[in-house]
């Protein structure tokens, strides 16, 4: 670079105008002006530097589109787009003069808008200190020697920077997944301005290696492999003799990590809506969450109310549940005496009838096999079932419309060793009933652990807990207790228990607990006792 130069690194997430995270999906509606409102505020701060005497500005764009800069966009003369998988490569320092980041968002963790560092998998630490990406710049820039000229961003990431930079303030954060900016004219003129000042030497960050947490303990798993030093399920940490090679090993290690992502590759992540729900999705508590014993007890005592009842639904809900408590929680089972309740139950399975005629309810016939189940399970006669019929049943549902209830009934008997499956697609309703399609997942969980019972075994178990942590804030939002129930005690038979999610739907579950202990309709009480039972065990020593 000839002349006196300057690095501009721009993202899109902080720009003026861009209030919303939908926004930042490639091709959804409002990411054509969002790209717009970004490629202006970029030649807003080009100007503003050239009349401060640089005469020429590199920019790189790290805003996790899928399509950086092109030939297409009207970006000022003066700007030279960079490109590379790193946008905040080494090359691109190398005889420049000043530093300045547009558009930049908030830490990970700190609930700026879209706030994330490098990727929504993980925050970023260094000696206990938050880290964004702006500081990741800045960071780098301190220890090249080169002064920083100014960041623009929203009003938490601000707070973050301390006063350290020159700072345009674009838009008030209301959440991490909504924002209400100022008028993009006004943010223009301001970028022009404090671009035009002169830049500020930066203090460096403490020489010590940068902690990275992570979101799961898989991701935490993958990234142990580049090399990082695990410091516990969530947490590693990479070393090294300068902050760029501290930097260079976090970002292969959080690349890694990033292959749960769909399409991920070495480089840096775009936007999908896995990515976003994953953004939004908190990490792992700062502090032990509450054990949830209260909760715990009320759930029993509601689900135990609720499952009084003599018809096959009441006892086979009642005997499956305690059958799986006592696997899950075996201490808190033990704790609460439940021993002669589930023998009680079981017992009362056998005035579950086993015929599957036409038109019986998906419902009552889940209960049969359940009944049928859970006495062969325990070693306990039971009446056979008649594979013909059972079949045409299954099949029956699937012409019904009830295709879940049918795969998982065939799925059920075939573990016990009568085979009346039919050619079904693996996960059928992907992509067209999400609910259904949540259920198909938590329901390998169980068919796995043979409904608890056991340890989880299935290879693909990572990726399926991957994406139940992707679910998570959606049924959160639709407060879909029952969902979030089966994915809370899915996510403890994967050892997550420690995990935002975890807590997350826990806290979800625990708020919607009605005074006499019922967390919604019967199933989904049981489903909130196994979870919170789950929680309580995982929690606290059980004699």
């Amino acid at each position: 670079m000839t002349g006196r130069g300057a690095w501009l690194v721009v993202d899109v997430v902080g720009v003026a105008g861009v209030d919303t995270l939908g926004a930042l999906l490639p091709g959804a509606p409002g990411a054509a002006q969002a790209r717009a409102w970004m490629i202006a505020e970029v030649n807003a701060a080009v100007e503003g530097l050239l009349s401060a005497g640089f005469t020429r500005v590199r920019v790189s764009d790290a805003s996790c589109s899928a399509a950086p800069f092109t030939g297409g966009e009207a970006l000022h003369p003066g700007a030279e787009p960079c490109s590379g998988e790193d946008p905040l490569a080494p090359v691109w320092l190398e005889d420049v003069q000043g530093v300045a980041c547009v558009g930049m968002h908030a830490a990970a963790g700190t609930g700026g808008f879209g706030a994330h560092t490098g990727g929504p998998l993980c925050v970023w630490t260094c000696a206990g200190r938050t880290l964004s990406e702006a500081e990741l710049v800045l960071a780098l820039a301190a220890e090249a020697g080169v002064p920083a000229v100014f960041v623009s961003g929203d009003d938490v990431l601000r707070a973050g920077l301390e006063g350290r930079v020159g700072y345009v303030c674009t838009k008030t954060a209301v959440s991490t997944e909504r924002a209400v900016s100022r008028a993009p004219e006004e943010v223009l003129e301001e970028l022009r301005r404090v671009a035009a000042r002169p830049g500020q030497d930066q203090a460096p960050l403490p020489d010590a290696p940068l902690v990275l947490c992570f979101k799961s303990a898989h991701q935490a798993t993958l990234a142990e492999r580049t090399g990082a030093r695990r410091l516990d399920a969530y947490r590693v940490e990479v070393s090294g003799r300068t902050f760029r090679e501290r930097y260079t090993h976090a970002r292969r290690a959080m690349a890694e990590a990033g292959r749960v992502l769909p399409g991920a590759g070495s480089g840096s992540f775009v936007f999908t809506p896995e990515a976003l729900a994953l953004l939004r999705l908190p990490g792992p508590p700062a502090v032990p969450p509450p054990a949830r014993a209260r909760e715990a007890e009320l759930a029993l005592d509601a689900f135990l109310a609720l499952t009084a009842g003599e018809d096959d639904a009441s006892r086979a809900l009642r005997a499956l549940t305690l059958h799986m408590l006592e696997g899950h929680a075996p201490g808190v089972f033990a704790r609460w005496g439940l021993g002669a309740r589930v023998e009680e139950a079981v017992e009362a399975l056998t005035g579950v009838a086993l015929e599957f005629p036409a038109g019986l309810s998906p419902d009552v016939g889940m209960s049969r096999v359940d009944a049928w189940y859970v006495r062969g399970e325990r070693g306990l006669s039971t009446a056979p079932l008649a594979p013909g019929a059972l079949r045409d049943y299954l099949l029956h549902l699937d012409d019904e419309g009830y295709g879940l209830h049918g795969w998982l009934l065939g799925e059920i008997a075939a573990t016990r060793g009568v085979d009346v499956r039919w050619s079904v697609p693996e996960r059928a309703f992907r992509g067209v009933s999400r609910r259904a399609d949540l259920y198909w997942l938590t329901h390998l969980f169980l068919l796995d652990t043979r409904y608890l019972r056991s340890p989880l075994r299935a290879p693909d178990a990572s990726a399926w807990t991957e994406e139940l942590l992707a679910a998570t804030p959606e049924l959160i939002e639709g407060m879909d207790l029952d969902l979030a129930a089966e994915v809370v005690f899915c996510l403890q038979c994967v050892g997550e228990s420690g995990g935002g999610a975890h807590e997350s739907l826990l806290a979800l579950l625990a708020a919607e607990q009605r005074p006499d202990g019922a967390v919604g309709d019967a199933h989904s009480t049981a489903a909130a006792l196994l979870a919170f039972a789950g929680a309580l065990e995982r929690t606290v020593s059980v004699p």
